[in-house]
């Protein structure tokens, strides 16, 4: 523990009397000592006592020998009388927390007596802390791993202890505080949501235990697949609409060393649809990319485009003839029902089939599991597998 400074400046003067467990030479010059303790009464640990003792005699005459100063029963330091004497730099640092009691003590010499100062008591309390929390990643996937640090800072000491990680009330674990009032615990256990992360930090004799704010950690529910030196996770959502595209994000992290150039490919994509990479080759050391999943709606097999965007028009005819019935006389309008009823009927199987053409039915709804493939590639393909693949659920849904 560094230490800075008590420094007690002593006023030289002539004093008589006795201090306990010095024998003082036979005299009638009388002294007496002051002691005055400049900094505050209450202190934090860390903190420098300072002050002085101002030694006084009956008759005015200038005494010689030392001037003890006591922390209880505990010599902390001694020095000569003397105009501006004071003690070494480091003597007023390191009072453990708790009370002290301060005196001093003049040692006498041949011709006055010695003698004892008030007490002057100093408390020491623990000092303040602070704790700040961060994460190596934020959002992350499932399964990735995390690394939480808490620097524990506090105003005057060096804090010593432990600090422990949690999930809400659950604990994470828990890690030494170094040298630099660091703590660190890595993880690949959160599950999908969001977390409520704190450190807390247990405090010493010397510092006092605090906790950190919240951090809210994000894990996504999207796959993430690890090998060897790199790793490839997806991101985003992962249900489309029948005729939509699904919009993701893939990346490529080192776990070891440097990751090499990644190639990236999809496989196990439903019938009609496609996947298209904003970049497909992720360069050595790892990085990102976009990555769209495309399904194609029910059309003709002359047309790509969706029965849904054109339907409106095939029952054009229907929907005005029904609207034209509304004017028609009761009898007349009855013998026209059936009629009706059968051009809606045609009309709506014509949309559905093409109208003739051959039907297209498109990417069928439901759930496929698609797989992005990141195939080492390059100069360091040989110390990585050459593979890793990373399963993806995908709803096609009706929208």
């Amino acid at each position: 523990m560094p230490i800075r400074g008590i420094v007690y400046k002593m006023a030289a003067a002539l004093f008589l009397g006795s201090i306990p467990g010095v024998l003082a030479a036979a005299t009638t010059v009388s002294s007496s000592v002051v002691l005055t303790i400049t900094s505050p009464s209450t202190i934090y640990f860390g903190q420098s006592v300072d002050g002085y003792a101002n030694v006084t005699t009956s008759d005015g005459s200038t005494p010689t020998g030392t001037i003890t100063f006591y922390d209880g029963g505990q010599d902390i330091c001694s020095i000569a009388v003397a105009q501006q004497g004071s003690c070494s730099a480091d003597t007023g640092t390191g009072f453990a927390v708790g009370s002290h009691p301060i005196t001093a003590a003049y040692s006498g010499d041949a011709t006055h007596s010695g003698s004892t100062s008030n007490t002057v008591t100093v408390v020491v309390l623990q000092d303040g802390t602070a704790v700040s929390l961060t994460s190596s990643a934020n959002p992350a996937t499932v399964g990735q791993g995390l690394t939480f640090t808490a620097a524990v800072a506090d105003a005057y000491a060096s804090p010593a202890g432990s600090v422990t990680f949690l999930d809400g009330a659950t604990v994470l674990g828990t890690a030494g505080v170094n040298s630099a009032g660091v703590a660190a615990l890595s993880t690949s256990s959160l599950s999908a949501g969001s977390h409520s992360i704190t450190a807390s930090y247990s405090g010493n004799v010397d510092a006092a235990a605090s906790i950190s704010a919240p951090l809210t950690q994000t894990v996504d529910s999207s796959a993430v697949s690890t090998g060897g030196a790199y790793s490839v996770a997806v991101t985003g959502s992962t249900t489309v609409g029948v005729g939509r595209t699904a919009n993701l994000i893939v990346s490529v992290n080192s776990r070891q060393g440097t990751p090499p150039t990644v190639q990236l490919s999809c496989s196990g994509l439903p019938t009609e649809s496609a996947c298209t990479f904003g970049v497909q080759t992720i360069p050595a050391g790892g990085g990102a990319t976009t990555l769209q999943v495309s399904t194609m709606a029910p059309h003709d097999c002359g047309s790509t485009t969706p029965y849904f965007l054109s339907a409106g028009m095939s029952f054009a005819g229907p929907t005005l003839a029904g609207l034209v019935m509304l004017f028609i006389p009761g009898k007349k309008r009855r013998g026209l029902k059936g009629l009706l009823i059968a051009m809606v009927a045609i009309c709506g199987m014509a949309t559905l089939t093409g109208c003739g053409n051959c039907t297209d039915l498109g990417t069928k709804p439901g759930s496929y599991t698609i797989k992005v493939v990141g195939t080492a590639v390059g100069a360091n393909a040989d110390a990585s597998p050459s593979v890793v693949t990373t399963p993806v659920k995908i709803t096609v849904s009706l929208q």
